[in-house]
């Protein structure tokens, strides 16, 4: 199976994500959406640290998901869930310094 790299910048950073080839632009109106949520908490609660903003973004999504009827929204926000879980662990290890993954 193919793969691309898809560059997406949360909260000011870049973040190379992995994707299927023809995902690209899935991947990367994925990452706008999660910016978009990030821009929001960040505005009404300020700069709060990565992990922390990460994981209040990883609930917001969570909920967005719960609130869905169908149920082929129910598997994109499980996987959104999934994919916000990976980022706040990837935020937690950045923030404690780990140089490898």
């Amino acid at each position: 199976m193919s793969q691309s790299v898809v560059t997406i910048r949360l909260n000011g950073h870049p973040y190379q994500i992995g994707c299927g080839v023809g995902e690209e632009n899935h991947v990367t109106k994925l990452g706008a959406e999660v910016e978009e949520v990030i821009k929001s908490l960040t505005t009404a609660v300020g700069q709060i640290g990565e992990a922390r903003l990460l994981a209040m973004v990883a609930l917001i999504l969570a909920d967005r998901g719960a609130a869905q009827s169908t149920s082929s929204d129910d598997i994109a926000a499980g996987a959104l869930e999934d994919a916000a879980e990976r980022i706040v662990a990837l935020a937690s290890k950045l923030a404690s310094g780990a140089t490898s993954f």
